[in-house]
């Protein structure tokens, strides 16, 4: 209730007194590391972090791939850059459900920032990355936000690119810069460079734009023609399936107010 409440610190603390009285009880054990590890990401504290996906990683049966790339990228982001790249090995090795969406992400990820030898900021951005997609952003506090955008705009990897605006686009949201958001949210859309490395950006950056434009009633009309887009013109690319639910809970919201 205090991480969904955006109490982030009342969090860690009751999830790490569970976690010491939870002795004998490892799943309970495993769901307060897990939470602790997304507590920790969302105050950027990414050394806990890894900590506590490491043990996950390690103890739990559930997605040892998709708990070794969290722990890789959120050690990276703590500057342990030569830790990082061993455990995105281990992704590799630990990729077992081929046909696992989460798992296929994890992968690709993790090959990627492995080959290209990562820098802190790049594990950063993998980090929010993850926030945004599981929609944790909105659980982080303006002065997390604030400072995410400020990692956010010193990278200028060209593959990066699309993806950085898009998630600069979100952080302005959470933060209520409409303007901003709207601007970085074009720039996403527009990205063709990136496309290939990061093949949601475009679709999922025409469906935050679309949603923001809905908010006023005089680009009603522009925000409704883009979730269409957004639904339409892509197919094929990452949790696309999560982003035709919320396509399809956006426009089923706009038939509501416009019948009402």
């Amino acid at each position: 209730m205090h991480r969904v409440s955006c109490q982030i610190n009342s969090a860690l603390t009751s999830f790490n007194d569970a976690l010491e009285l939870a002795t004998d009880q490892r799943e309970i054990q495993h769901v307060c590391l897990y939470e602790i590890g997304w507590c920790s990401m969302i105050e950027m504290n990414f050394h806990d972090a890894y900590k506590s996906f490491e043990r996950l990683k390690n103890e739990s049966r559930w997605s040892q791939c998709y708990y070794a790339y969290l722990t890789g990228v959120c050690q990276g982001a703590s500057g342990d850059l030569e830790g990082a790249i061993s455990v995105f090995r281990d992704v590799q090795k630990l990729f077992k459900r081929k046909n696992n969406q989460i798992e296929q992400f994890s992968f690709r990820k993790a090959e990627r920032l492995r080959r290209m030898s990562p820098t802190r900021e790049l594990c950063i951005l993998a980090a929010i990355e993850v926030l945004y997609l599981w929609k944790a952003l909105q659980n982080c506090s303006s002065t997390k936000l604030q400072l995410m955008s400020q990692v956010l705009q010193e990278i200028d990897d060209v593959s990066y690119v699309g993806l950085k605006f898009l998630l600069l686009g979100a952080i302005h949201k959470c933060l209520g810069n409409k303007r901003d958001a709207i601007q970085f949210f074009q720039l996403a859309a527009r990205d063709e460079a990136g496309r290939q490395t990061n093949s949601y950006v475009q679709p999922y950056s025409c469906y935050e734009l679309g949603c923001v434009l809905l908010e006023n009633p005089e680009s009603v009309g522009k925000g409704k023609a883009l979730l269409l887009q957004a639904k339409e013109d892509y197919v094929g690319y990452d949790f696309e399936n999560r982003l035709q639910v919320r396509i399809h809970s956006a426009l089923a919201s706009l038939k509501e107010v416009v019948s009402q």
